[in-house]
Parts: C-alpha cells; structure tokens; sequence
C-alpha cells in the first residue's frame, strides 16, 4: 500500500474524536478565551503592529501585554484561518482538529521511518490520539496551546534522528522549523521537551559513534531559537515587568495538583471538572490502561531481544528511564525535586507532563510491538485499536453543545466576560490591583480645565487632540503604563507617569502626563525596549539567512 493509503487510514481512525466539532456553534471549555485571543491578535494584524505583543481590549479594555509572553504561534495561525472566512469561534474548531490530524501524521512518519512497519506506524498515531489527556485537552480544559505542542515532538524525534544516522543536511532546518514552532506553540512544553530530546539525541550519537552530529544539532536549535527569538528573548527578560504571582498561587500552587498510582495506572473515570487537592478529581489524569500495559510487554521483549536486536531493545530501556522520571514527577513523591528546581513551579500542574508522557508511552508502546512476529503483531494491533476506542472513545466528547455565534460572544456582557477573565495574569506591575471598572472612552482630564477634541484608539497605542483651556492640565489616558510606552504631545516626547490617582481609592497605573495651555495633539505608543528590538532582528535575520541558505542550496542542486 502506499503512504498516501495508510495517511487516509490514519485519518479514519481517528475521525471519531473530533467529528463532533464539525457542528455549528462551540463546545464549553474551561479556557473559553480561546477565540478571544484570536480576536486581539486579528486586531493588532488589522493595525500594523507586528510581531503582536499588547492587546488592547483585555485588562477591562486598557490593555496588556498578553503576547509578550503568552505563546502567541496558535494564534497567528488563527488569524490567518478566520481570514479564509471562519468565524472566531469556528477558528478554534479547526484549530483542534489540525491539531489531531497534523499530530497523528507525524507520529505515524516518525514511527513509519524508524521501524519501516507502516501498520506499526499507523497504530502509533492512533496511540498518540487516543490517549485520556488528549480529550482532556480539547473537550474539558481547551488549551490549545498545550494540545498543538504535541504536532512537534514526533518531527523533533525524527530529524534529529536523521541528522545523527543519516547525515541529512535538510534535516538540520527541519529541525530549526519544529523547534521554533514548539517554543512558540507552548513555552512550558518546550522546557518539558527539550531535555528528552537532548537525552534522546545523545543515545543515538552513541550508538551511532557519531559524536560529531552535535554541531548539525546544535545549529538546528540555534535556528529554532533564533527564528522564535522575537518572542524568547523579551520572554526571558521581561518577565520582573508583570505580575505573575496568581500563575503559581492559589489554585494554581502545584502542591495541590499531583496524581497519585490509582489515578495514573489503574482509573478510567471521566469528568468535565478540575483538579485539585487529594484523589477527588473530577477530570482523567490517566496515562491510558493501554498504553502503559503495552510499555510493559515492550520492557519485557526488549529484555528477551536484548542480544538479538539490541539496538532497539537499548532504544527501549533508554527512553523507558525517561518515561519512569516524567511519570514520577507527576507524583507526590517527586515534591523534592520541584523545590529544588528553580522555576518548577511555573508547571502549575504535575499532571501537565502526562503530555510528554503521552508521546513517550505512545512510541515505546509500539516500539515493543515492533520485536513481535507478524501473526502476533497483526493480533495485538487489532485488540489495541479496539480497545482504545472501548476504554476512551467516550471521552472525546462535550459535555455541553452551544448553537450560537461570534456576535453572540463578543458583545455585551459576554464581552465584558472575556475582557476581566484571569485579570491578575500579565498585569503589568505599574498596576498594583486589576481595575475594577472599564477603561474610559476618552482620557480623563485630572486637573485643569480642558476639552477632548478627538481620540482615537488602537491595537498598542492612542492619540488625539486636546483643547486646554486653564494654564495646564493633567490628563490620564485609559491604557496601563508599561516599559516601552512613550508619550508625545506635538510631535515631541514628553516625559509621563502612572502614580496620579488624585484621591482615587485605587490606583489601576494608567499613563497620565501634564500639557499646557492651548491646542495640542497627543499621542501614547508602545515602542521597542531592547529585548524587543533585538529579539525582533535576530528573527528576521535569521528568517532571511535561512531563505537565502534555501535558495542557495537549491540552486546548487538543480546545477
């Protein structure tokens, strides 16, 4: 059969767990921003500004820097789809359902190139969608995000793989490609990933003695980070200027959320809740019946081929230690590591490594089923694709079904909804509590007399004209101050701050600035702080070598 046949295969496997989403409307999720952060991102396309970094109508409509550290990939591409016609909401579905498909061809390319066993590939790609944490994603959390990483983990397995055994030049940008696409997909599964990836490539680098690999490797990271640079580095250098004490507080302290043995192992209970403190969980933290039964055999065949076909049965016991680690820090148990790791906590959930633990068991499971003979393959194929659809078929479904349409959703109190949810994160620390009104429609004039002309306001800045009628006046403009803002009144800088509440009983570090008397034009900008600046060049320098290195490469070839 043809890879085409097989892909198609693939495709009508897993069609059940997302066919739902082909309805008009849009299933309840915990994170039903989704759409709304595409909504944002179309309006800073719509205003020029590019990359996206502050939107304007979260914060109670003044503003926040969401994608300067919010990973801002699956929104760009939402963008792009609502403009082929789809309406937010509808972007979301298909935004999850190119998430099923495009991850299940992976793992099926990564496990076809491997083990040159196309039905072995094809049940890897069912393994990989079929598992608990997967529905949990699309159905009950909604984190898109999180569920788009796993496109990426089987293409880095897979080019990274054939920079080490194949010396394969093309690989290197391939790989630069997955890399980016991952860090700017998920950032917390990127660091998740990153270092099995790194223990993956040092195991074939042995087995291959081909140690000299780790240049071409090195460069493909290097050109995944510098194409996401625009996004890394202000990420990392930035991050003193927000709050983020409610990401790693309250519900969110990940000493509430590990999973214990039962949970992990042996339960196949299916909530639409959340986590929380203690085994009564109302949503799936397990790793899949299934998948770990299968991960066992695979141990128990790579020990009994361990001189026959020791390369793979290696393979197995290598990545096998991998998944006893990921699983472990799932585990309360593991709690010493997460305070002696700097910045574990930002994990928030122990429960969120069931993501690489998915994709580990999804391939070890079928790297076990690979050292079989072909009746008992064939055998344990059939009971394991039926199986998964008995165990956690149900599962990928929503719990509620609601007809209604952007309009719906993106006004009125809906709206006011979407602009005031998870207010606290990302609030930039000029502000020391979140507003607890919206922003006004025009700025506010705080002493003196004056008269607003006109005011306009866009994606990241606003302007307008100020009539003053007193000797001077001082005017707040309902946008927060933040590192990069910059005030010019006629076409000259000014200097600004963000501490006048005038008796005010809270103090939300809006912009304010004094103007004296007459007429005057005013404009408030979000410019480029050097992290900015410099992750943006390093992008697109890096954008541009590696389209001339194309180029060049192609023309080379075709001479």
């Amino acid at each position: 059969m043809k890879r085409i046949v097989w892909c198609f295969l693939v495709l009508v496997l897993i069609f059940p767990l997302f066919y739902r989403l082909l309805n008009p409307g849009i299933h309840n999720i915990q994170d039903s921003m989704q759409y709304f952060r595409v909504y944002e991102m179309g309006k800073c396309f719509s205003d020029g500004q590019f990359p996206c970094r502050w939107v304007p109508d979260l914060g109670y409509g003044f503003g926040y820097p969401l994608f300067l550290y919010y990973s801002p990939a699956p929104y760009y591409l939402g963008v792009f789809i609502h403009s082929l016609g789809f309406q937010y909401i509808d972007t979301i579905k298909v935004l999850f359902i190119l998430g099923f498909i495009v991850s299940a061809l992976a793992m099926y390319e990564l496990c076809r190139y491997l083990f040159k066993n196309e039905l072995a590939a094809v049940t890897a790609a069912v393994l990989y969608s079929y598992a608990p944490v997967r529905a949990v994603q699309v159905y009950v959390r909604g984190s898109m995000g999180e569920f788009l990483s796993f496109i990426f983990f089987p293409w880095l397995f897979l080019f990274s793989y054939k920079i080490i055994k194949d010396h394969d030049r093309w690989s290197i940008i391939w790989l630069g490609l997955s890399a980016a696409g991952l860090l700017l997909t998920h950032n917390l599964m990127s660091l998740a990933f990153f270092p099995i990836l790194g223990l993956w490539s040092l195991f074939w680098m042995y087995e291959s003695r081909n140690v000299m690999a780790i240049k071409k490797l090195l460069v493909g990271v290097f050109i995944g980070i510098g194409l996401s640079a625009f996004f890394v580095i202000p990420l990392v250098f930035e991050r003193q200027y927000v709050h983020l004490e409610t990401l790693v507080g309250g519900y969110f302290d990940y000493r509430q959320h590990f999973v214990d043995l039962f949970q992990l192992f042996i339960s196949n209970h299916w909530g639409y809740g959340s986590s929380q403190l203690g085994p009564g969980d109302d949503l799936s933290l397990s790793v899949g019946q299934i998948h770990w039964f299968l991960w066992v055999v695979a141990l128990i065949l790579a020990f009994i081929n361990r001189k026959k076909r020791k390369q793979i049965s290696l393979m197995i016991f290598v990545m096998s230690g991998v998944e006893l680690l990921t699983l472990f820090l799932m585990h309360e148990k593991s709690s010493f590591i997460w305070k002696l790791v700097p910045g574990m906590s930002i994990f928030q959930f122990p429960w969120r490594f069931l993501v690489t633990s998915n994709f580990l068991l999804s391939f070890l499971a079928v790297s076990g089923i690979t050292l079989m003979g072909k009746k008992t393959q064939l055998m344990v194929i059939i009971i394991t694709l039926v199986g998964l659809y008995i165990l956690h078929g149900s599962f990928f479904r929503p719990q509620k079904w609601m007809t209604i349409t952007d309009n719906d959703l993106l006004h009125g109190e809906d709206f006011i909804k979407q602009q005031t949810s998870s207010i606290f994160d990302y609030l930039p620390m000029s502000s020391i509590l979140p507003p607890n009104y919206p922003a006004k429609k025009i700025p506010e004039i705080m002493s003196g007399k004056a008269q607003v002309v006109s005011y306009f306001k866009g994606s990241d800045w606003q302007s307008g004209k100020i009539s003053v009628i007193s000797n001077s006046v001082n005017v707040r403009v309902p946008i927060f101050d933040f590192p990069g803002m910059v005030v010019v009144v006629d076409g000259k800088e000014i200097s600004h701050n963000h501490i006048d509440c005038s008796g005010q009983a809270y103090c939300f570090g809006q912009i304010s600035f004094k103007i004296p008397q007459g007429e005057h034009s005013f404009s408030v900008r979000l410019e480029k702080t050097w992290p900015r600046r410099w992750g943006d060049i390093i992008s697109l320098v890096t954008l541009v070598g590696l389209g001339l290195v194309i180029i060049k490469s192609k023309i080379a070839y075709e001479t």
